[in-house]
């Protein structure tokens, strides 16, 4: 079992559904971090990503499919691989938007972090938008689905 970040492991659960925009798909970590670090990693940043969808099935164009899976697996290595700045706990996609989760206990530094691993790639059509998220309401309401 590999440790990912600051969580026990990298499993991740992934769910399908309908709503009245249409199709959703929503990929969680399976697993939560312990007390200490949920208390420490307290602001919640989404990165949103607006698409055109492709078809019914509400998923991007594969061109651009290809520039947001190579946006995600750079961003969730970098943040596996050193969690100290952010770690990611979720991919929706859904009505024109794929939106990313991250915890940060900085915002500052997730900000400069996130910003440097991604140098040479993009530029990406991203919105980021921060919460005080103390409880984990942000990843919580993913596991009621």
């Amino acid at each position: 079992m590999t440790h990912t970040g600051i969580f026990p492991d990298d499993n991740w659960s992934i769910g399908h559904g309908e709503t009245e925009q249409g199709p959703i798909i929503i990929r969680v970590r399976a697993s939560e971090p312990n007390p200490t670090d949920k208390e420490l990693f307290s602001k919640l940043i989404f990165i949103r990503w607006e698409y055109e969808a492709r078809d019914a099935s509400g998923l991007p164009k594969s061109e651009e499919m290809d520039q947001m899976d190579e946006f995600e697996d750079r961003v969730l290595e970098e943040s596996d691989r050193d969690p100290s700045w952010g770690s990611g706990v979720a991919v929706i996609t859904h009505g024109g938007v794929r939106e990313w989760r991250f915890y940060t206990p900085d915002t500052e530094l997730f900000q400069q972090r996130f910003s440097a691993c991604l140098t040479g790639l993009g530029p990406y059509p991203l919105d980021l938008e921060v919460f005080d998220d103390p409880e984990w309401n942000g990843f919580y309401e993913l596991h009621q689905e």
